[in-house]
């Protein structure tokens, strides 16, 4: 991080609690709206995030033209982030190729 980044506390600029996708294309809004290139979000008191939010946090930031990264992120946020960026494989429950279908 240097001296030229902007650091966005998201508790203090959004909420505590990170719900609607509407809310994560405000703050991109606002980000894309910044004359600094690199962006530093800070997660310091975020105590909740939806999957939505998750989601559409992940949809924008990846689309955005700034450097964007990510500070004190708790784990539970961490692992939510993880879910929408498709890291974990699903488990499959049958292999649909090995099951014969039952004519009745």
């Amino acid at each position: 991080m240097s001296t030229s980044d902007k650091i966005i506390m998201i508790s203090g600029r959004v909420s505590k609690d990170l719900a609607l996708r509407d809310i994560a294309d405000a703050l991109f809004d606002d980000i894309e709206s910044l004359k600094e290139s690199e962006i530093v979000i800070d997660f310091s008191g975020v105590t909740s995030i939806t999957r939505s939010f998750a989601h559409q946090y992940f949809l924008r930031k990846k689309s955005s033209k700034k450097n964007i990264s990510e500070i004190n992120m708790p784990t539970n946020i961490r692992k939510m982030f993880d879910i929408v960026e498709n890291k974990y494989e699903k488990t499959k429950l049958i292999e649909i190729g090995s099951v014969k279908p039952i004519v009745v």
